[in-house]
């Protein structure tokens, strides 16, 4: 009978969760962000301005605390929110020049955990691994597998709980 830890999916959640941990961790630190808030800022940063409610289906994220999480991240003056002049019943949120700095910050901090986390393998073992697991995200988000959805779900790494 196989245990839980010569499970490679049991395995490869620990580690995330672990990694999780710790970005949270050091994001809280420096340079003072969520991992919700860092992940606002991250798709904003990958895709530009976005509707606030696309932005919240994007996170997989419910709308109301979309809006809670807006107001925090304005609140820090890391991103604005215009009525989106295509649209006025919608808003727009753009990262403000302070928000793409934190966001700059926080990658390498994001950087240097992955490279603590992955410090046991070699350069072409990270890329193996990185070219692997991109291989079975694919996949699974093709083929929308259980619980697999594009998107930060609300269960992804950012909200797990172990």
């Amino acid at each position: 009978m196989e245990t839980l830890a010569g499970t490679t999916t049991f395995v490869l959640h620990k580690v995330a969760v672990a990694s999780r941990r710790a970005i949270a961790d050091r994001l809280a630190e420096r340079p003072g962000l969520t991992l919700w808030q860092y992940a606002a800022l991250a798709e904003l940063g990958d895709h530009g301005p976005a509707a606030q409610n696309g932005l919240a289906a994007a996170l997989g994220m419910d709308p109301a605390d979309m809006v809670r999480l807006m107001d925090e991240l304005i609140g820090k003056r890391l991103v604005s929110r215009e009525r989106d002049p295509a649209d006025r019943r919608r808003y727009r949120i753009s990262l403000t020049a302070k928000g793409r700095n934190i966001l700059g910050i926080a990658g390498k901090v994001i950087r240097e955990v992955e490279r603590t986390t992955l410090e046991p393998l070699s350069d072409a073992e990270r890329a193996t691994l990185r070219d692997l697991v991109t291989k079975i995200h694919t996949r699974s988000v093709a083929n929308q597998l259980p619980s697999v959805r594009v998107g930060l779900p609300a269960d992804s790494v950012i909200g797990c709980r172990t």
